[in-house]
């Protein structure tokens, strides 16, 4: 099973945010488990550090680190820019975070912002929807 998280999951993690952190820990401990393959866009790594509030840049380097063995990096990538360019969703970022879990052949696209994926045709979940239906 291939599982997309979207950046909020990740810094959901990363932030150790507590309302949403043991969702995001059971789904990175289920791909520490081999149970699921978790992916993660290339532009999710480059918005963690520009948007970072809760690191200083040795903390982000040794975080990302300490997870780079839990997930494969996909790239967003041309296909991906023109599609989000040619649907004009409301969140561009989304669009762009959507076509890079298609391409990369995602069963499953995890973020806690459904509302802005109206438009997917692949399964958008939270974390905690995802685990309740299949790791309950």
């Amino acid at each position: 099973m291939r599982v997309f998280i979207d950046t909020n999951v990740f810094l959901d993690l990363l932030c150790r945010r507590e309302k949403f952190l043991a969702d995001s820990l059971k789904v990175f401990d289920l791909a520490v488990d081999g149970k699921l393959e978790l992916l993660i866009s290339d532009l999710s790594i480059a918005n963690i550090y520009i948007t970072r509030k809760d690191f200083t840049v040795d903390k982000f380097y040794e975080a990302i680190s300490a997870f780079r063995p839990v997930f494969s990096i996909v790239p967003v990538g041309e296909d991906a820019v023109d599609q989000a360019l040619a649907l004009k969703a409301q969140d561009f970022e989304d669009a762009l975070q959507y076509f890079s879990a298609v391409y990369a052949n995602a069963n499953y696209l995890l973020t806690r912002n459904i509302r802005d994926y109206g438009f997917a045709s692949l399964e958008v979940m939270t974390p905690a929807d995802f685990i309740q239906r299949h790791f309950p």
